[in-house]
């Protein structure tokens, strides 16, 4: 006779996929990554080079799935606006990926200026609150650090 094993089911529903990244990050960090990824990527792409964008588009895909998760808005329509943006914004990192990834530089540039749009509309959606610049500016991603803030 073999015992079942103890299932505690308040631990079946696995956690997102951008917990790890960002679950314990205060959104508007969770923003900020997401914009410093941003512009990675447009720096890369400016001088059209390809290598090293996978970490910062998983970071833009894993931070609009965050902020899809977690942002509540007071009105049905703008949440669902809001969530159609960040869902696009990551579709587009993904297809940014995906262009790089098979050597596609004009096409990883034209997702990328669509996936700059997407990530536009998600500003104005989102509240201030989450989008406000810390110490009045963006942070560099120069600064140092992973793209991904540490959890806390």
């Amino acid at each position: 006779l073999s015992a079942a094993p103890n299932h505690d089911h308040a631990h079946d529903h696995a956690a997102p996929e951008w917990a790890e990244a960002f679950g314990e990050v205060p959104l508007p960090e969770v923003w900020h990554g997401l914009r410093a990824a941003e512009t990675i990527i447009e720096a890369a792409l400016a001088q059209r080079r390809l290598e090293g964008l996978a970490e910062p588009a998983e970071t833009i895909h894993l931070a609009a799935h965050a902020l899809m998760d977690q942002v509540r808005l007071p009105d049905a329509d703008r949440q669902i606006r809001l969530a159609a943006a960040l869902n696009q914004a990551a579709g587009l990192a993904d297809e940014v990926l995906s262009h790089a990834a098979d050597d596609q530089p004009d096409h990883a540039a034209a997702s990328f200026r669509r996936l700059q749009s997407a990530i536009n509309l998600a500003r104005l959606r989102l509240p201030s609150s989450v989008t406000a610049r810390k110490g009045g500016r963006a942070p560099s991603p120069l600064e140092g650090g992973p793209l991904c803030p540490p959890k806390y």
